[in-house]
């Protein structure tokens, strides 16, 4: 059996420059185009390019620069003969972009998996009203290329800052009424949120540039960029690991800093129970 070979800088960049192409959302004025890209590799796959993803990071940004350059120069021309097309807007914090292991399985060797997120942030200037998010969610295998999920989601009235990544599903969606399963709900500097959760682990704290995490928690240096991990093992049980500076308490005690050697070192989350971080955030854990 032949095993695809992993992907490297290049095809990664050509891939999230055609996601740009195609996720494309045009205005009278204006084109948007999605501003956030988080690329997941199977975690062999990411092992080959673990070493390099901050400067493959870099290129893409500069890859999407130029794309975007070339397009508008398109357009000015095609204003010369008479054909009215607007100009893409580059996004005003500039592009995010993150390359994580997928951890759920559902990225096979030689794919690639590619979240964008296409943020209309509420302006006074556009009306009253929250934003919105577009998600789309891509798994490219060769030449083949498939949209798994796509979905609208309200934004926070106040965005986090670019660098404060979420991953698959936005990392603190407006609260919504009507979320089952699986979920976190708490409160940051950005006010109330409703967080489900779809994967078998994810990363919680403040992120940034180095530091890429699912749930993004817009609130002070307490709460570290990854503070804490949850994990759903394969009885779809759900446990706490504490990763954190400053501590993490489940139900009000104190839990041990996660030990990889350690099984005890996880703590199993039941319905309903509060998870503190430092003393800034408390996570509201929900199984239905």
């Amino acid at each position: 059996m032949t095993v695809a070979q992993p992907p490297n800088g290049n095809r990664i960049a050509s891939e999230v420059e055609r996601e740009l192409q195609l996720r494309l959302f045009p205005l009278r004025n204006v084109v948007l185009a999605p501003s956030e890209y988080h690329i997941y590799l199977h975690p062999e796959d990411f092992e080959h390019v673990r070493h390099v993803v901050p400067r493959i990071a870099h290129d893409i940004q500069d890859c999407l620069n130029a794309l975007v350059a070339r397009l508008n120069n398109r357009s000015s021309w095609s204003r010369i003969i008479g054909v009215v097309k607007a100009p893409i807007e580059l996004p005003a914090g500039g592009w995010a972009i993150h390359i994580n292991p997928a951890l759920n399985g559902d990225v096979g060797r030689g794919e690639i998996g590619i979240h964008s997120r296409l943020s209309v942030p509420p302006q006074s200037r556009y009306g009253s009203g929250a934003g919105t998010v577009r998600v789309v969610q891509t798994i490219v295998s060769g030449t083949d290329r498939k949209v798994v999920g796509e979905r609208d989601e309200p934004e926070p009235a106040a965005a986090a800052p670019h660098g404060a990544i979420t991953g698959p599903a936005p990392s603190t969606t407006g609260a919504r009424a009507g979320i089952g399963g699986p979920r976190l709900m708490f409160s940051d500097d950005n006010g109330a949120h409703v967080f489900p959760i779809t994967k078998d682990l994810i990363k919680i704290g403040r992120g940034g540039d180095d530091y890429w995490v699912d749930v993004t928690l817009v609130t002070g240096t307490k709460v570290s960029r990854e503070h804490c991990h949850i994990r759903r093992d394969a009885s779809g049980s759900f446990h706490l690991r504490d990763v954190s500076t400053w501590g993490t308490r489940l139900n009000g005690q104190p839990i041990a800093k996660f030990n990889e050697s350690d099984p005890a070192s996880e703590y199993e989350l039941s319905d309903g129970a509060t998870v503190q971080l430092a003393d800034a955030v408390m996570l509201e854990f929900r199984l239905r």
